[in-house]
């Protein structure tokens, strides 16, 4: 796995994969990053990811947490209960110098309660184990809590056949199927 663009391009990251672990391709990321800089709905809304400060929900190996930094994101909070994972991911910051740009917690990203500091969000990114139907109180939790900026985008990676979600707080700004899994583009209103 490597990272594909920006100031670490080609850098390679650590992963793991199992049953339970299913890393984000590098073909998912980058058409996932390509959508959020030159997406007709994001290029729309004035969406940057230059200085965006990230959540990244079930983040397993912090593969799109560190692709967004490489890209000039500014910080990323990673959520993960997990501890193998959250081992691959310091092992990859500390690889690609970026300790002092990310934050772990070691919580259910449906629940966690760590989260304390006065910063809002204005990334979201949520992937859940397949399957679970955990998506949606992923996004109502970081909503309740109120982690993120007004407009800001939260991407939901999904089983293609998931129901679509409908929450008044939000709306669709885009879906793009690739293979198995549907991203969903959310704008939180």
């Amino acid at each position: 796995m490597r990272i594909i663009s920006g100031e670490r391009k080609g850098h390679s990251i650590f992963s793991f994969k199992s049953k339970d672990v299913r890393p984000l391709s590098d073909k998912n990321r980058e058409t996932i990053f390509n959508l959020l800089t030159h997406g007709k709905e994001l290029v729309k809304i004035n969406f940057s990811l230059e200085e965006a400060k990230v959540i990244d929900l079930f983040a397993g190996t912090g593969s799109f947490s560190f692709e967004a930094l490489s890209r000039g994101a500014k910080h990323a909070t990673m959520v993960e209960n997990n501890q193998q994972m959250i081992d691959i991911i310091y092992k990859s910051a500390n690889k690609l110098g970026y300790l002092d740009k990310i934050a772990v917690i070691s919580e259910n990203a449906c629940s966690f309660e760590e989260y304390s500091e006065a910063t809002k969000f204005n990334l979201a990114y949520i992937d859940p184990p397949y399957g679970k139907n955990l998506g949606l109180r992923a996004i109502k939790n970081i909503i309740k809590k109120n982690l993120l900026e007004k407009d800001s985008i939260i991407i939901l990676e999904e089983e293609k056949k998931s129901k679509h979600i409908e929450l008044s707080e939000i709306i669709l700004l885009r879906e793009k199927e690739l293979g198995n899994s549907k991203f969903s583009f959310f704008k939180l209103i």
